[in-house]
């Protein structure tokens, strides 16, 4: 005697594999898409710095010729303020912007920003780290930015100062913690580090270079 074969439930959608293939696509186009519209409208925006005059110069507009315009500007600001006869320039501009209350508080933070970001070893961040949070809350990746605090004395020990970058977003914050509270991450870049905890440790500290995890996203006994 032959059992009735059973029905098979299952709708067009799930024999087709559609569900799926559109999951897959979405997590691979979307990443794509947004990352081409944020670099065209970063570059619409700074390409209409100089509309103005093209238009007034050219009676047409050029795309693309605002961006390079932008481009060969500030690299002529940075030759002016590395030459000794003209950044002086600079310096007296840094000044009165100091002597102005509301526009200096902008400013600073700006400049600092920016240093910070793009100012070399010197302004930029020094080394990766791991911070012990207190308890059992684990530890927090951190950059450092200054291992000198000299300008504060009253700290109550030899304390750094330690960027906590918030995943999935743009910003942080800045803790003053003992340096004996901090593991080092020799094997891990700042850049590395950076993008392993705004990516909230999606996809594990991997190094783009050798392809291969860094060892040192593990905690060291101390």
């Amino acid at each position: 005697m032959n059992l009735p074969s059973p029905a098979n439930n299952k709708s067009i959608f799930q024999r087709l594999h559609l569900r799926r293939w559109f999951a897959q696509g979405l997590l691979i186009s979307l990443p794509i898409g947004l990352t081409i519209y944020v670099v065209l409208w970063i570059g619409s925006w700074i390409d209409s710095f100089f509309d103005g005059p093209i238009h007034a110069i050219f009676h047409v507009n050029i795309p693309g010729l605002g961006i390079l315009l932008t481009l060969l500007t500030i690299l002529g600001v940075g030759i002016l303020a590395s030459h000794v006869l003209t950044a002086w320039i600079f310096d007296r501009l840094n000044a009165l912007l100091a002597r102005i209350p509301v526009l200096h508080s902008l400013y600073s933070t700006i400049q600092e920003t920016v240093g910070l970001l793009f100012g070399g070893n010197d302004r930029g961040f020094r080394s990766a780290v791991l911070l012990r949070q207190g308890g059992d809350m684990g530890y927090i990746i951190g950059l450092v930015t200054r291992d000198d605090l000299s300008e504060l004395p009253h700290l109550p020990e030899d304390c750094i100062a330690v960027f906590i970058p918030m995943s999935y977003g743009i910003g942080g914050f800045t803790c003053i913690v003992p340096r004996d509270r901090v593991i080092p991450l020799p094997d891990l870049s700042p850049q590395q580090a950076l993008r392993f905890a705004m990516a909230g440790g999606v996809g594990g500290a991997k190094n783009r270079v050798t392809g291969h995890p860094d060892t040192a996203a593990t905690p060291r006994k101390q």
